[in-house]
């Protein structure tokens, strides 16, 4: 039972319940978020909460909950506002059940969370579940990507920059904050209708603490000689430092410019990425030194003996770099990367390097300038202090925070659409439909187009305030049928002909365009001779576009029986299952003409046109991302067309 204390406390202010690492967690994030914490308290009644294996935090930061402690008080906290701090980390992991059940605000500090994927899943030896993660996210190709990584037993080590995997957790943000213009475009062309919003990453304020250590006294701190420049790569030793091109560029130097050390600061995972073998491999190794990690006093006071930071990234994941900001706080030179996050740093607080082919003079003459001239070291250094504690002061970015969670919890979240119906009806409810109807249920069945679909597919039954949508060369006797037979509402019809449905804008009866995921259910009935490839690729697009996640798909197709089977048909029978997997349908099911005997014989007197061979096939939308791999290659062309199609106007916030 949650303790009286708690209780009253969560009335005298707003209450506001926070996700994230915290230290002692040795995290970049759990950092971030205690500086921001003494501003959060002054303006909110905060609430902690942490993975059960995480270190407990002192006892005088915030009220703090265990994650499984918060899922038995989780009642108490059902109108507070939910703040979801996420990172590409394994860290994060127990966040992702609680922004299903709880969506709240969520502070993307990394834009691609495949790895976050990969440890919620493959370290307990769920596979499936994260194919099922890349299916969701990128369809067939993206199943593919991993099964094929699975068996050839190993994955290229920039691999899983190539799929971010953040679908789930945008989907479930009522808003987003991002630390980077980049990705907060990228952010909102993925999740429609969601306000993203761009907050600066904020400047530390130990760097105000630490702005009167002076470069001498830090070389006595450090021990480093004072005659001695320091060349420093910040952060976590990761493939994506691009450790070696400092090397190099640093290599080809020595002996032109002043005498110099590099450090590497920060923790090293060595099995990840063996950072002590480029050394052994340079001609460095005498002068190079990787720290590992660092406690915020040493990292201070080697950030104050340091003459120059060279902070490149490439792979990013979207990231800001939190050890840069403090750096340029300091005052200190730094050399990045014109690419990702990073590069949107104006050129008084950066020197930038273009990631091109000429990537590694181009870094070696920036390096040269600031070893040799230490007049621009310091203008450029000033440049940044100037910058960085004006546009990332933490007060200025707490106050932000505070009028998101408030403006966030104040609006009502939009609707989205609710699962498909699960009630489907079989054989015998079919029959006995066809009978209670007589005449009428003849009469509908025999203006239908198809066969299959109404008298053995598991359609599913009609439901309030869910749409469906017919096609059919006969779309409004089709789309009767369907009302009639399985009970839908006929205002929730929208029906069109192939030609309507395939033309440059397809349009309802009120002559307004079909949005996005509005469909709970299609039912589809063409002739399988009628496409050309261009049109089977363009039809099952657009379905997978007017469906939501979880809808159904009914596809009949039929042909004359004397007609020969032609395998290249975009929509030929011996290839529908691979294409409907490809537009993002998973689940397939082929409907066996024996299983509609019964309504064949509720209606023995139907009269219906000889010489016609159906097949049909039920399946569920489980992705957005549809493609269509083409059966006539023409030079120049891709073998593959195609992409996401949820994706509407987007809600970017200033």
């Amino acid at each position: 039972m949650i303790s009286g204390k708690l209780r009253s406390s969560l009335h005298t202010k707003q209450p506001l319940v926070v996700f994230s690492p915290y230290p002692p967690a040795r995290n970049g994030i759990a950092d971030y978020v205690a500086e921001l914490m003494p501003l959060h308290l002054a303006d909110f009644d905060v609430t902690l909460v942490i993975a059960d294996d995480a270190p407990v935090p002192e006892e005088t930061g915030p009220r703090t909950l265990l994650a499984s402690e918060f899922r038995r008080h989780r009642a108490a906290f059902a109108g507070a506002p939910k703040v979801y701090h996420i990172g590409n980390n394994p860290q994060h992991c127990y966040m992702l059940d609680f922004l299903a059940r709880d969506p709240g605000v969520v502070v993307l500090h990394d834009f691609n969370l495949g790895y976050l994927n990969e440890m919620s899943t493959l370290r307990w030896g769920e596979r499936s579940r994260f194919v099922r993660a890349a299916e969701r996210e990128y369809g067939a190709l993206g199943a593919a990507i991993v099964q094929g990584q699975f068996a050839l037993g190993f994955r290229e080590t920039f691999a899983g920059y190539e799929l971010p995997l953040n679908g789930f957790v945008l989907e479930h943000a009522t808003a987003v904050i991002t630390h980077s213009r980049q990705v907060q475009y990228k952010v909102a062309a993925r999740v429609a209708g969601t306000p993203v919003w761009y907050v600066p990453h904020h400047l530390s304020p130990a760097v105000r603490a630490h702005a009167g250590l002076t470069r001498a006294a830090a070389r006595k701190l450090t021990g480093i000689p004072a005659d001695l420049l320091v060349v420093t790569a910040l952060g976590f030793v990761t493939k994506a430092k691009q450790i070696p091109l400092t090397l190099a560029a640093l290599s080809a130097l020595r002996g032109k410019v002043p005498p110099f050390r590099f450090l590497i600061a920060g923790e090293c995972r060595l099995d990840e990425y063996d950072v002590n073998g480029d050394i052994a491999r340079s001609s460095l190794h005498d002068i190079t030194t990787c720290t590992d990690y660092l406690d915020d006093r040493r990292f201070f006071e080697l950030l104050a003996a340091t003459d120059i930071v060279v902070n490149l990234r490439y792979p990013s994941g979207g990231e800001m770099s939190g050890t840069l900001v403090r750096a340029l706080g300091m005052g200190v030179p730094a050399i990045v990367l014109d690419y990702g996050p990073i590069g949107e740093l104006p050129d008084e607080a950066v020197k930038k390097v273009a990631w091109d082919g000429d990537a590694q003079v181009s870094l070696t003459e920036a390096l040269r300038e600031l070893l040799t001239d230490p007049a621009t070291r310091r203008r450029l250094g000033a440049g940044a202090a100037a910058y960085t504690r004006s546009v990332h002061d933490i007060e200025r970015v707490a106050d932000r925070y505070s009028r998101i969670i408030r403006d966030t919890a104040s609006r009502s979240r939009p609707s989205r659409p609710q699962l498909a119906p699960r009630h489907e009806a079989g054989p015998i409810f079919i029959a006995q439909r066809l009978r209670d109807l007589g005449e009428a249920g003849a009469a509908a069945a025999s203006a239908a187009e198809g066969r299959l679909w109404w008298r053995a597919a598991p359609v599913s039954l009609g439901t309030p305030e869910q749409r469906a949508l017919v096609i059919s060369s006969r779309p409004e006797a089709t789309a009767a049928l369907l009302s009639l037979l399985f009970e839908w509402d006929g205002g929730a019809i929208d029906a069109f002909t192939p030609s309507e449905f395939l033309s440059s804008k397809v349009r309802d009866a009120q002559e307004q365009p079909i949005a996005v995921g509005s469909f709970a259910l299609a039912v589809v009935v063409l002739p399988v001779l009628l496409l050309t490839e261009t049109d089977g690729a363009l039809l099952l697009r657009r379905l997978n576009a007017a469906l939501f996640n979880d809808a159904n798909l009914v596809l009949e197709m039929w042909t004359t029986e004397d007609a020969e089977p032609r395998r290249d048909a975009p929509l030929a029978e011996t290839g529908i299952a691979q294409r409907l997997a490809d537009a993002g349908f998973g689940e397939l099911y082929s409907v066996r003409p024996q299983n509609g005997i019964l309504a064949e014989l509720a209606l023995p007197a139907l009269e219906e046109e000889p010489g016609l061979r159906f097949t049909c096939a039920v399946a569920r939308k489980t992705s957005d991302y549809a493609v269509w791999r083409y059966i006539n290659q023409y030079d120049g062309l891709p073998a593959f067309w195609g992409g996401r199609t949820g994706v509407g106007t987007a809600d970017r916030q200033d």
